[in-house]
């Protein structure tokens, strides 16, 4: 050997070491969300040089761990273009099953029949393979044997059925006069009946396939020949061998390369489609009415709940079933619980359904206003239900507003069958504590507000109004407070008496003597004479807290007072008494002696 052919040996080594250690580590990761982005990164080197190292990382990974059905897809999109590659693919999984089906390797076994049906599935090799493996397994049946065929069914059973019926059929009748026949495990017999119920509902359970980008797949007929027994594995797939076409080769794939990648370039460029929007709103309309539909066709709540919660709505589709579950309930006559019941359900399946009912809960209290009185009433014992029932928090009266400028009629009433029917649920008792939780304090301020007197008041005479004064203990202690602020902080033209005046002024200007001089000359001279006595202490504050103090006691004296009515004055005029002088006895002595 020349030195220019040793030079081209260590290069192509090199390039060899490095193309495996880039397609090990391209396929480490594949799963069934990257198999589009493996196949990409395959193309980046020259699979037509280094498909053997394809082939050996797939059977590799394959042994190590089960990823048959990624594994098989992405064989699949390579196999559109480097038919050999599947070629080779199909010839080594097939001797490496049959190798280890012989020496009894349970586990390489499994792994290679898994590879082999999701080769079939994705169209890689032919159905009459996968047939004779059955046969194969089915000829001298055993319990192992006939486990083995139950797990290949199970994995290509609906690709079979397509292509092959009749022989489909046959090996699931083989199988059943087996485990009829045989005594066998539970959990193999459990196997066996899941896969016949699988075949039953035509296979409806098994996951979609991966979608894979359009292809042309490249089928391979193999046919086993098992008395020859010449089929054996390639333990060298991996091993370095001098290539002299090696340059040839890399034209070739380069060609390949640019063709396969302009092509998809213009085909991504001739289908781009505008999206088309629909006004119509026809998908809405149809997902509406089969919810009605279903409300209206269930006999119970939980049968209602579990028909919608099978349909697997998105988390951004939630929201309209619930405003379809609100629009229905308040469309009936009275309130009917078994709406609460469905909202209980949904509720309790997910998370996501207490985020659409509190949406909801917020949008339908804004547009209050849009409804009749009977459908006001029947949502406020709708959303009463529910968060009587804890499934939706008391967080969401936050956005409640009790007071004169924020609140309407409807509003109003909306509110009092909420409260109502919390109260019917769960009792004033359960409800007065619920609403006393510390938590829960921050989202109430609105709806029972207590930093303004007027709010206050407003929100006291509701909740009294509808029978539920009870909860507003904490807002009557609140207004009491508020209206325990001092009078001497208040402008002295307030008052109405002089005397208070004078004693909130320390030094009383000549003009306020003046006037008080002239209303009443002896109040102000009584008044200027005693100026020292009415001066302001040293300690105003303690002054402040007995003047305030003297205050709230006179003003609860006036709140006891007897509530019995006065005795009514008399209208009848009172008798005037005679002007006439009364005439006066004599005092003469015969007068007074009788002479």
């Amino acid at each position: 050997m020349s030195q220019e052919d040793q030079d081209a040996v260590v290069l192509q080594k090199k390039s060899w070491e490095r193309l495996k250690s880039y397609i090990d580590l391209s396929l480490q990761d594949i799963t069934r969300a990257t198999v589009v982005q493996g196949y990409q990164q395959l193309f980046a080197v020259n699979l037509l040089w280094g498909e053997r190292i394809v082939v050996s990382s797939i059977l590799q990974k394959q042994s190590t761990e089960e990823s048959s059905e990624a594994l098989a897809a992405l064989a699949g999109l390579v196999n559109a273009q480097v038919p050999q590659l599947g070629e080779l693919l199909v010839k080594e999984t097939t001797s490496r099953f049959l190798d280890a089906f012989r020496t009894h390797n349970s586990r390489e076994c499994y792994a290679m029949a898994a590879l082999l049906a999701e080769l079939f599935n994705y169209e890689v090799l032919h159905e009459i393979l996968i047939l004779q493996v059955l046969h194969l397994l089915m000829e001298g049946v055993s319990v192992d044997s006939a486990n083995l065929a139950t797990f290949m069914l199970g994995k290509c059973g609906r690709q079979l059925m397509l292509v092959a019926k009749t022989a489909h059929d046959l090996t699931f009748e083989s199988l059943r006069k087996f485990y009829q026949e045989n005594k066998v495990e539970k959990a193999a017999y459990k196997r066996f009946e899941d896969l016949f119920n699988l075949r039953k509902k035509n296979y409806s359970q098994l996951p979609k396939r991966i979608h894979l980008p359009e292809h042309q797949p490249v089928t391979h007929t193999f046919l086993l020949d098992l008395e020859n027994n010449a089929l054996t594995p390639d333990k060298r797939l991996e091993e370095f061998r001098y290539d002299p076409d090696f340059l040839k080769k890399e034209f070739e794939f380069g060609a390949l390369k640019s063709q396969l990648f302009s092509s998809k370039e213009l085909d991504t460029a001739t289908n781009v489609q505008i999206p088309i929007e629909d006004k119509t709103q026809r998908q809405d309309l149809e997902m509406k009415k089969k919810i009605y539909l279903t409300l209206k066709g269930s006999l119970s709540g939980d049968e209602a709940a579990h028909k919608i919660l099978k349909n697997k709505f998105r988390d951004s589709e939630k929201k309209a079933v619930v405003d379809i579950l609100v629009t229905a309930c308040s469309q009936e006559i009275t309130y009917s619980k078994f709406y609460g019941i469905v909202a209980e359900r949904l509720c309790s399946s997910h998370k996501s359904w207490k985020a659409a009912f509190g949406q909801s809960l917020h949008d339908n209290y804004a547009t209050v206003d849009e409804f009749q009185a009977n459908q006001v009433r029947n949502m406020g014992k709708f959303w009463g239900h529910i968060l009587a029932s804890d499934y939706l928090g008391f967080e969401v009266f936050e956005f409640f507003h009790m007071n004169a400028s924020e609140t309407s009629s409807a509003g109003r009433v909306y509110l009092k069958f909420l409260f109502q029917e919390l109260v019917l649920d769960l009792g004033i008792e359960a409800l007065q504590a619920r609403l006393d939780e510390p938590y829960i304090q921050p989202f109430l301020v609105n709806l029972f507000p207590k930093d303004d007197a007027e709010k206050t008041r407003f929100s006291i005479n509701y909740f009294t109004a509808i029978g539920l004064g009870r909860l507003t203990e904490s807002m009557r202690q609140a207004l009491v407070e508020m209206e325990k602020t001092p009078i001497f902080l208040q402008e002295p033209e307030a008052q109405p008496e002089p005397s208070i005046l004078m004693r909130q002024s320390p030094s009383p200007s000549s003009t306020t003597g003046a006037c008080l001089e002239k209303e009443s000359p002896n109040e102000a001279g009584h008044t200027s004479s005693s100026d020292r006595d009415y001066r302001a202490p040293r300690n105003t504050k303690s002054f402040q807290s007995r003047y305030s103090g003297s205050l709230a006691r006179s003003g609860a004296a006036d709140r006891r007072r007897s509530r019995t009515p006065t005795r009514r004055r008399s209208r009848t005029p009172t008798r005037r008494r005679s002007r006439t002088p009364t005439r006066q006895r004599s005092r003469s002595p015969h007068s007074r002696f009788g002479s």
